[in-house]
């Protein structure tokens, strides 16, 4: 009777220890995989395969749901596919509400408000996304679709001339071209203002 008794032991011993092993793994496994698939998506991104982007960046948010950079990367291919400009702000808008430091989501949102353009808030809500992202860390900037901040000085200066508020345009303008001074997109700003 004891060595059935030991034997029953010995199995829930192992059963137990398994079980906790297994579960320990699933985690790591988890959260290098979500990683994983987001490297997948940038990288697929930056190849200007955008499809296969945003299947990587929903198969990461699939096992982290919070993981920000997901949420990044599927409004910035959102974006690059001309899906509908809701899909790509919700998508900004939870990246950086799980990571308000993420710089690059922040341009994103920038970019999708004022593509918008409902009305004159939504250029308001661009300059202070734009903001935030010159605030934000830097190591998120320059990932993609922009290089340096003259972009992000120009898209607040056409925000400011929507608005008509052509000294602040101005002041942006002299901003990107102390950065740039053969930025076309800053260029054409500024004769749009001579005119």
């Amino acid at each position: 009777m004891r060595s059935v008794f030991t034997i029953f032991a010995i199995f829930i011993y192992v059963f137990v220890l398994l079980t906790q092993i297994g579960c320990s793994d699933d985690v790591g496994t988890g959260a290098a995989t979500a990683s994983n698939h987001t490297e997948q998506g940038w990288h697929a991104y930056n190849s200007g395969n955008y499809t296969q982007a945003l299947l990587s960046f929903e198969r990461a948010l699939n096992i982290d749901p919070e993981l920000a950079d997901a949420h990044n990367g599927i409004g910035w291919s959102h974006l690059s596919l001309a899906l509908p400009l809701p899909l790509a702000q919700e998508a900004f808008q939870n990246a950086v509400r799980y990571d308000a430091s993420n710089a690059d989501a922040w341009v994103g949102l920038a970019n999708v408000l004022y593509l918008r353009y409902k009305d004159s808030s939504d250029f308001n809500a661009a300059i202070r996304a734009i903001d935030n992202a010159l605030q934000a860390d830097a190591k998120y900037l320059y990932r993609h679709d922009y290089h340096s901040n003259a972009e992000l000085y120009a898209l607040k200066a056409a925000c400011y001339i929507y608005l008509g508020e052509t000294q602040l345009a101005k002041q942006e303008i002299d901003k990107a071209f102390q950065i740039d001074t053969e930025n076309r997109t800053v260029i054409v700003l500024q004769n749009m203002l001579k005119e």
